[in-house]
């Protein structure tokens, strides 16, 4: 038993190719129903011959074991995959047995039944070979088909006779051809059609395998970058917990050292001031002149160190989000008459002026802190004369249209090069020309000056040119008639 599986076609198939499967299946079920019919049509013409003296029996045996060989043939080449062969083989089979047949009526004078049902059997055969091969093949099968008819039966026969049963087998193989070659056809179109239905539902079926393996990685991908994102994230949590404790730690140690120093080092500038300016506590003697330079020294410098503590200790407040700041409605005209006195006294023996730019009808009111205020000016003005060598020092304002009021400061000193302007107004950043020239601060009053504007609603900038002074401008917000002073804990310090 051959048993021969479904045909699945696939992609790079085309319609003639399944066609053949389809035709190679239909052929393993044809010879095995032929062979089960040959051996009961065979049995009942042996005994009908043997009974009715119609034939010969031996050549109703001959052809029934040339059609069962012919089957098993067909079975032994489909099982090669040779398809041609196992139709050939088949049909072969057939046209043999009937042409047998024919040929053993022909001997004698006399026709029988038997002579007839071999040449009606003839369409049948063409009919199958036209359905299990394409019309050319099938073409040759006719012709062999009326080749048997014709010349089987008059084998030995003095003259070619053909009589009305030959020609209605003739004419039956013709209609029949006819018949298989139009079903043919529409199978093929048939045929084409489901097969190109196939490979479109194949190809769509391949398409969301592929998109489901896609959405299935990106899942994947999502689902790494996720945990890996998860991991920065509890990571960043923790440098910011660390970069916090480092941070109070950093404030509690410097307002811990600036308290401790500024008490040894407010002793050290009382008792010199004293010294200088006070001689009747050391009744009324004189301070030798040998000894007021360096006291002096030690004033000075102490009144410097002192300053650079309050800086620090100014930014391990701002640290801490404890800078106090009182927000007030603020007259400019006393500070800016402050500040001009202290810059006056910085001066000293320089030759340096000091020019006020302010408008005819003064400048408003603004609002901030008063002290804070004054600290930002006179942390800029300090800057200004101590890289100023000669020339002038300008304080100016002016009432701007957004609401604001834009004060500035103005020197002609050495200026400073584009690529410090941004980075001078960070902690512990200084420019290049002030460090060359060894004017060089603690790099922490501009850092203050900008973290107290922020405070303050306020921004700062500036402008410079190397070798022709700079102007820092800031601005505060014009004052509001509703404005109460704000305790240190209703302003933000970020």
């Amino acid at each position: 038993m051959v048993t021969t599986p479904a045909p699945t076609p696939t992609q790079g198939e085309n319609p003639t190719a399944f066609a053949d499967q389809v035709r190679a299946e239909r052929l393993a079920l044809l010879w095995k129903l032929t062979a089960a019919i040959v051996f009961l049509v065979f049995w009942a013409l042996l005994v009908i011959s043997t009974s009715a003296g119609l034939a010969r029996v031996g050549d109703t045996l001959i052809a029934g074991i040339v059609v069962i060989a012919g089957c098993f043939l067909t079975a032994a080449f489909l099982n090669r995959n040779r398809y041609t062969w196992a139709v050939a083989a088949y049909a072969g089979g057939l046209y043999l047995a009937i042409g047998i047949l024919l040929y053993a009526e022909g001997v004698g004078v006399a026709r029988t039944a038997q002579s007839g049902l071999a040449a009606l059997a003839l369409p049948c055969v063409v009919l199958a070979v036209t359905l299990l091969l394409p019309l050319r093949e099938a073409l040759v099968g006719l012709a062999i088909g009326i080749a048997i008819a014709i010349i089987a039966p008059n084998l030995g026969q003095p003259a070619i006779v053909i009589n009305s049963i030959q020609i209605a087998s003739i004419l039956l193989m013709l209609f029949t051809v006819g018949i298989a070659a139009q079903f043919a056809s529409e199978m093929y179109s048939i045929t084409e059609w489901s097969l190109r239905s196939y490979q479109k539902e194949r190809q769509l079926k391949d398409q969301l395998f592929d998109t489901q393996q896609e959405i299935q990685r990106s899942y994947m991908r999502q689902k790494s970058l996720s945990d890996e994102l998860q991991n920065a994230n509890v990571a960043l949590e923790a440098s910011r917990a660390a970069e916090a404790e480092a941070k109070n730690f950093r404030g509690q140690f410097l307002a811990n050292m600036s308290h401790e120093l500024r008490t040894p080092l407010n002793a050290i500038i009382g008792f010199s001031e004293t010294m200088l300016k006070y001689p009747m506590m050391y009744q009324n003697v004189a301070l030798p002149e040998a000894y007021r330079h360096d006291i002096q020294l030690v004033y000075n410098s102490g009144k410097t160190l002192l300053q650079l503590i309050n800086d620090i200790l100014d930014l391990a407040k701002i640290d801490a989000g404890r800078l106090d700041v009182l927000i007030e409605n603020v007259p400019l005209e006393p500070i800016f008459n402050t500040v001009k006195a202290t810059a006056t006294s910085l001066i000293g023996s320089k030759p340096i002026t000091v020019v006020l730019e302010l408008p005819p009808e003064g400048l408003p009111e603004v609002s901030g802190d008063p002290l804070r205020i004054q600290q930002v000016m006179l942390n800029l003005t300090s800057n200004a004369v101590k890289f100023t060598q000669q020339g002038t020092i300008t304080f100016g304002g002016r009432r701007e249209a957004n609401g604001e009021v834009c004060l500035w400061i103005r020197d002609t000193g050495i200026g400073i090069a584009e690529q410090d302007q941004e980075t001078i107004f960070e902690e512990f950043k200084q420019g290049e020309s002030g460090r060359r020239q060894g004017s060089a601060g603690s790099g922490l009053g501009l850092a203050i000056t900008r973290h107290l504007l922020r405070l303050m609603n306020g921004r700062i900038w500036l402008e410079s040119e190397p070798g022709k002074g700079s102007t820092f401008y800031f601005t505060l917000p014009l004052a509001q008639p509703e404005t109460q002073a704000q305790t240190p804990d209703q302003v933000s310090t970020t």
